[in-house]
């Protein structure tokens, strides 16, 4: 299943919660338009890393699942405080830190080492 074309709508089903839940999250059209960009920024590097390594791009379609993924439910539950503290011009983005922080870091370091695992295994 490593190097299944599944991977392919699973990843495309990541996009679509990717943008579900961050989307409506930003306050301001720049805010969107930057988040926006996350789905593909992801995919660049792990893009490169295929090329490089001469790695199937489908084998590493798993680990781009968790990175897509694991961003948006960090967010889940905390869209509201999200948006407020983005939208106060006072807090710098760098700095724009709540609940949401921690739980996105659990989520990518879940979803991230089990799919390392997958793929390695």
């Amino acid at each position: 299943m490593r190097n299944s074309p599944w991977w392919w709508l699973f990843s495309a089903i990541g996009i679509v919660l990717w943008f579900a839940v961050m989307l409506p999250a930003m306050p301001t059209r720049k805010h969107k338009a930057l988040v926006s960009l996350g789905p593909v920024l992801t995919l660049v590097p792990l893009a490169a890393y295929s090329l490089k390594a001469g790695e199937p791009f489908t084998e590493l379609l798993p680990i781009y699942c968790a990175l897509v993924v694991s961003v948006p439910l960090g967010v889940l539950g905390h869209r509201r405080a999200l948006r407020e503290v983005l939208a106060d011009p006072d807090v710098p983005y760098g700095e724009a830190t709540g609940p949401w922080t921690l739980q996105a870091a659990c989520s990518m370091a879940v979803l991230i080492g089990l799919a390392v695992y997958y793929v390695g295994g």
